[in-house]
């Protein structure tokens, strides 16, 4: 989803921009071998990002995601070709097997600080399965003692500065690392909140905290119904839960109502979200970042989250409230201190929640922090060469998708180019090349 937003709003903006991707169904039918080989180091995926930046004269290469198929061995070919190498980190693989820091119902760091990850490989991390973990532990610490990181990347980007935070306490040696959030790719119209609900949108897991949500409900004292979306493992039990009410002897409200509303549609979401008076998020996972918070906030939409990792960082007081993580009491606590606040309401908060959008999460605001990113690491890079921002206002646009199945690549004519993004099911790369997220 960030891949196709940057893309997008790079090419809004008059850059040109090669993208190159590859798919995890490429993966059928090659042998384990060669999947391990390929993770690891994939020769060939090196040779046609060179070749296909010497073709179009790509200057920035912006990798979003080289997991399972494009391997960091392309930053590498990127950089020795002479692009600027950018890599945006949405999520820890590089330094976790499963790229969550996450394991058995609890964060985890064990491989964070140790240069080969024998945790990982004894508690299958990945897949559940030591062969497949044993891969990406072995990628990972290639890349490592080889410094890819360091030497290849001009520069990195976290979503939040928790996340450069843990890049920076590991063991893997990095390149320097700026911070620049997502941001969402069209203006939704503000909601005013009049439906009165407190809402939960995600994945239906016990990382994801529905427990912890599920059991803070009946011991709210103020009255607020809630409405979970989203379809995930815990689904049954979300049902069953749905159909209950609040319990009278836990709580003086008996008519605080939990509703399933299973899977909607993207503009249903919104909606949702733009009625409700809150949008809780519990995840007992340390979120890199968080993109429904700023989807919220441009709706107008106060937020409560557990105190932990990046969504953490984009709540602050003015704009909703932060509980102890896994603590169904204190999550209680928090939602009716806030509904029931008497010397700031849920209305001051909507209008703080709208600002906070406009002021940090827009596309025009994003392009400008993309640009200087990348201006920058052009400028440390090639000293004598232009930047992006030294280009002629009016650009020529020949947006080119190189293989729609393979990494992309972003590239600068005569104007900025973008870097290679790949997906969690796609590997992506760019002449500003960017890649994207990575997919399990």
């Amino acid at each position: 989803m960030v891949f196709e937003a940057e893309t997008k709003m790079l090419e809004s903006f008059g850059h040109e921009v090669f993208c190159y991707t590859k798919n995890n169904e490429d993966l059928v039918g090659q042998s384990r071998l060669t999947n391990v080989k390929n993770t690891i180091w994939n020769q060939s995926v090196a040779n046609e990002i060179t070749a296909l930046i010497d073709q179009h004269g790509i200057e920035i290469v912006h990798f979003h995601n080289t997991f399972p198929s494009i391997s960091p061995l392309a930053i590498r070919a990127a950089h020795q070709a002479g692009a600027v190498t950018v890599q945006t980190l949405h999520n820890s693989r590089p330094l976790c097997a499963a790229g969550v820091c996450y394991r058995d119902h609890q964060p985890c760091t064990d491989c964070v600080q140790t240069p080969f990850g024998y945790s990982a490989i004894r508690h299958a991390c990945f897949h559940d399965s030591r062969m497949a973990t044993g891969a990406v532990v072995l990628k990972n610490y290639i890349h490592r003692v080889r410094n890819t990181y360091l030497n290849f990347l001009d520069v990195a980007i976290a979503p939040t500065h928790y996340i450069r935070e843990r890049y920076q306490a590991s063991t893997v040696p990095y390149c320097p690392i700026a911070v620049k959030p997502h941001f969402l790719e069209t203006n939704l119209t503000e909601g005013d909140g009049s439906g009165g609900y407190a809402m939960f949108v995600g994945r239906l897991s016990e990382e994801k905290g529905l427990r912890t949500l599920l059991d803070a409900w009946p011991k709210l004292q103020q009255q607020l119904d809630l409405k979970i979306v989203g379809k995930g493992p815990l689904e049954d039990e979300v049902r069953a839960r749905s159909s209950q009410h609040t319990d009278p002897n836990d709580a003086p409200n008996a008519g605080n109502q939990i509703t399933y509303l299973g899977q909607l549609g993207q503009e249903q979401v919104y909606d949702a979200i733009g009625n409700a008076a809150l949008l809780v998020l519990p995840s007992h996972c340390a979120e890199s970042f968080g993109r429904v918070v700023i989807e919220a906030f441009a709706k107008g939409t106060p937020v409560v989250c557990a105190n932990q990792g990046g969504q953490a960082e984009l709540v602050h007081p003015s704009v909703g409230g932060t509980f102890q993580s896994g603590d169904a009491i204190d999550l209680a606590k928090v939602i009716d201190s806030l509904v029931s606040a008497p010397d700031r309401s849920l209305s001051a908060m909507r209008a703080d929640a709208r600002r906070e959008y406009e002021r940090h999460y827009t596309a025009e605001i994003n392009h400008e922090q993309l640009q200087r990113i990348y201006t920058d690491a052009t400028k440390r890079r090639w000293p004598d060469r232009a930047t992006v921002n030294d280009e002629p206002e009016h650009h020529s646009v020949r947006p080119k998708r190189i293989d729609p199945m393979s990494p992309s690549l972003k590239s600068r004519r005569n104007t900025p180019q973008e870097s290679d993004v790949q997906r969690d099911t796609n590997d992506e790369l760019g002449r500003r090349a960017s890649t994207g997220p990575e997919t399990r």
